[in-house]
């Protein structure tokens, strides 16, 4: 996969070297995802390995498997949401409500 493979999987990352987005949360995930496709091709993929653990602990390996997301992208966007909940295990549903509202309704 090139970097530009990888951009055609972002929803809001286009390879700009400034979010476009005024609204916080869709320049979050700018953020994100531009940090993933970084990561896919500057570092090792030591830390997707952790995130991706995480991410299949909390019982998400089925979540949304079809929508052409990558499930390591999907893994960086639920590690950088519980850094905001009181625990892995309370952000899943939360988590899934976010996902819903800014993947699959915002396409």
């Amino acid at each position: 996969m090139t970097r530009e493979d990888a951009i055609t999987f972002c929803r809001y990352y286009k390879g700009e070297d400034e979010s476009p987005y005024s609204d916080q949360n869709e320049s979050m995930l700018w953020f994100y995802e531009r940090a993933w496709v970084y990561k896919m091709f500057h570092e090792d993929t030591y830390s997707f390995g952790i995130m991706l653990e995480e991410y299949l602990f909390s019982g998400l390996s089925d979540f949304e498997k079809f929508d052409d997301i990558p499930i390591t992208l999907k893994a960086l966007l639920f590690n950088r949401y519980c850094k905001t909940a009181q625990s892995m295990l309370s952000a899943i549903e939360p988590f899934k409500k976010f996902y819903h509202k800014y993947y699959t309704d915002h396409q």
